[in-house]
């Protein structure tokens, strides 16, 4: 296995080289011993090339070293994008007005009341966040994110979160949670998601004095008019007696008809009605 040379080594090399090339070779010349003064020059020439030898031996080291994916040719589809560039500052700018068409696309859906269907617009909204944020990732430099690129790192990204929220959602144990499960668990993905957006936005332009970052995280959150409510949870602390057990606040009034059935949920039936997730009877 080859080692770097410590760095005192080289620069002892560079100090020697000095003393032979100054002051011993002057000194000789001075009291006219050229023998002696042939002999010093060739040493510090000799301690010179040692040091360049060294050096040049540590950074093929260190070249050695880098991981494969930083020695790869850049891919012909590759795109680097900066904040110099005012097309891409423009692309910046225009994400909270294509997160608005997303959320408008997938709107219908979630005020359907069908599960399946609020679903699968939960799904076409978080694919969407995974294109906004390879966006984002093209502002940095190529694979920085993993050897595989940015594209594989969200997916495997968002698909780790999809397992852990699905499991934080059924404590009860695989297949206990019913048909809601597959809302909550859609609901916080898409939240994990664009927190990250925002946070990988922050890290991009949040600091430059030359933009503005602070009124576009307001529209990117106005958006979303239900921004902040997008999950729908159970409030597992009022009694079983009790027919309210929680608010479906990823909904907004009117989202659901009067009174529509979701499924079970640890063994009770729930459904809207009024507003207001319920359980009991149907």
């Amino acid at each position: 296995m080859n080692r770097t040379v410590p760095d005192w080594v080289i620069q002892t090399c560079w100090w020697t080289s000095g003393i032979f090339a100054t002051g011993a070779l002057w000194y000789f010349l001075s009291i006219k011993d050229y023998l002696y003064a042939a002999g010093s020059g060739a040493l510090a020439l000799a301690f010179a090339l040692a040091a360049i030898t060294l050096h040049r031996r540590n950074d093929q080291i260190a070249e050695q070293s880098l991981p494969t994916e930083f020695k790869d040719e850049l891919p012909d589809d590759y795109i680097r994008r900066s904040l110099d560039e005012p097309t891409d500052v423009r692309l910046f700018e225009s994400l909270p007005e294509l997160k608005a068409i997303a959320h408008r696309i997938a709107q219908p859906g979630w005020d359907s009341g069908v599960t399946i269907e609020m679903r699968k617009s939960t799904y076409d909204v978080v694919d969407f966040y995974e294109i906004i944020w390879l966006m984002l990732a093209e502002f940095y430099p190529f694979k920085h994110f993993g050897k595989d690129g940015a594209a594989p790192h969200i997916k495997a990204y968002i698909r780790e979160r999809y397992k852990f929220h699905w499991a934080k959602n059924e404590p009860g144990g695989p297949g206990t949670g019913g048909t809601i499960v597959g809302v909550l668990t859609g609901g916080d993905v898409m939240q994990d998601i664009d927190r990250l957006i925002v946070e990988t936005a922050t890290a991009v332009v949040g600091y430059r004095e030359d933009f503005d970052f602070t009124a576009w995280h307001t529209r990117w959150k106005g958006a979303d008019p239900s921004h902040d409510a997008q999950r729908l949870r159970l409030d597992r602390a009022k009694p079983r007696s009790e027919p309210f057990v929680g608010r479906a606040r990823s909904l907004r009034a009117g989202q659901l008809p009067s009174r529509y059935v979701f499924g079970k949920y640890r063994g009770e039936v729930f459904y809207w009605r009024d507003g207001r997730l319920t359980t009991g009877s149907k």
